[in-house]
């Protein structure tokens, strides 16, 4: 963790939509099957219910361990050393980093609201890192690169628009939900 006093950090769950939460409901299939599977064996060998049990339920739980990895997502925010640094973090809290750019380098910072929307709607790039696509503290950042556009969405807490306001006074706008 950063010391200075224009450090933040927030990171909030990623929702579970698309891919994602087809993921989630294979799993799911994949426990009940299990379950149904490991009963049906069992019911057969009946008088070895004991002996399947000490094998099945340990098992089971690792299974359950290792598999919620892969649908489980973080977005994690930081403002550091003049920087925003986006990275998707997964169960193991392992994170890659995303999006790394200077706050300064962004040339508008601000809701993505309709009142905003002329600003980010005619990118060439767009990279969504949101934990919710409706959340009310959704911001976006504009930036240029070799002719290209890019618009980049995520989450804001106050702290964080106040730390990249320090960087970038004449570019971010600090209205935030809550």
């Amino acid at each position: 963790m950063e010391e200075s006093v224009n450090y933040a950090e927030y990171t909030v769950a990623k929702k579970a939509e698309g891919k994602t939460k087809q993921k989630k409901m294979l799993l799911i299939a994949l426990y009940i099957l299990v379950i149904v599977v490991f009963g049906v064996i069992i019911a057969v060998t009946s008088g070895a219910a004991a002996i399947w049990a000490t094998i099945v339920v340990p098992l089971f739980i690792a299974l359950i361990f290792f598999t919620q990895r892969l649908v489980k997502e973080e977005r994690k925010y930081e403002v550091a050393n003049a920087k925003l640094v986006i990275s998707e973090l997964n169960a193991s809290g392992k994170g890659k980093v995303v999006s790394e750019d200077l706050v300064s380098s962004y040339s508008i910072i601000a809701p993505a609201t309709d009142e905003y929307k002329d600003k980010w709607s005619s990118a060439d790039v767009t990279k969504d890192f949101r934990g919710d696509m409706k959340s009310p503290d959704s911001y976006f950042a504009v930036s240029e690169k070799d002719g290209k556009k890019t618009v980049i969405f995520f989450e804001v807490t106050n702290k964080m628009l106040k730390s990249m306001k320090f960087y970038n006074r004449n570019t971010v706008v600090t209205t935030v939900s809550h």
